[in-house]
Parts: structure tokens; sequence; C-alpha cells
């Protein structure tokens, strides 16, 4: 299960960054809302994944000298979970601004993908297959 999981969670990545990218290049209501909910299920397959990831568990185990430590281990501990929940928040609040007609709504996707952009593992395969 652990491993169907991680690759449903590395394969919605791709469909997030392309709605995301879709929304700055045409802020529309449609991809604007695309990559707002396919960015929700991607946090919640994180976070199933997070409660059931040998890798985040031992980190938890001994969260100081996980966080204390750079590396693989701190980064899926602490930083990865951190940048999707505020890229998150931005998107839906970009979302909520777009539905409003607000022209703060490319400023805050465009925030939205920068932090995913950070939080993504870059050091890790592009796909699992």
């Amino acid at each position: 299960m652990y491993e169907a999981l991680l690759f449903l969670h590395g394969l919605v990545r791709w469909l997030v960054l392309a709605f995301g990218l879709w929304a700055l290049w045409r802020p529309e209501a449609r991809p604007e809302a695309l990559f707002a909910h396919a960015l929700t299920l991607q946090v919640v397959l994180g976070v199933v994944l997070a409660f059931i990831s040998p890798l985040v568990q031992g980190a938890l185990a001994n969260l100081e000298a996980a966080v204390a430590t750079p590396g693989e281990i701190r980064f899926f501990a602490a930083e990865h979970w951190v940048g999707g929940l505020v890229a998150l928040g931005l998107a839906h609040a970009g979302l909520s601004q777009a539905r409003k007609g607000k022209p703060l709504d490319r400023l805050l996707f465009g925030l939205a993908l920068g932090a995913l952009l950070l939080s993504v593992p870059w050091f890790r395969p592009l796909l699992r297959l």
C-alpha cells in the first residue's frame, strides 16, 4: 500500500505543477480551481503517506536529531510537508480572491507555485515505476 500511495503522490505532483502553470498562464476560474483542488488531493495523499512512511515515522521517533541533521530525513520530516501546507493555503486564498474578482489571485498562485517548487524532492526519481 505504501508503494502504491507513493507512486500516486509522485504522479499527482506533475498534475499539480501543470495545473499551477496553467493557472498562472491563463487566469481563469477552471485552471485555478483545478490547481487548488489537485493540490488538496496531493496534500491529503501526503498526510496519509506520512502516517505510514517508515522514513517519517523513524524521524518522528527522534525529531530533534532528525531536524538538526541536514539531508533527506530533515527534508521529509520538516520542510516538505510545511511547504506543501503553505502552498495549499496560498492556492486556496488565491482561489477565493479569483472568485471575488480581485487581482491578487495571480500573486497568490505564483507564491503557491514557488512554495511547491521548493518543496518538491528533486533529488528523488522524477517518476517512480
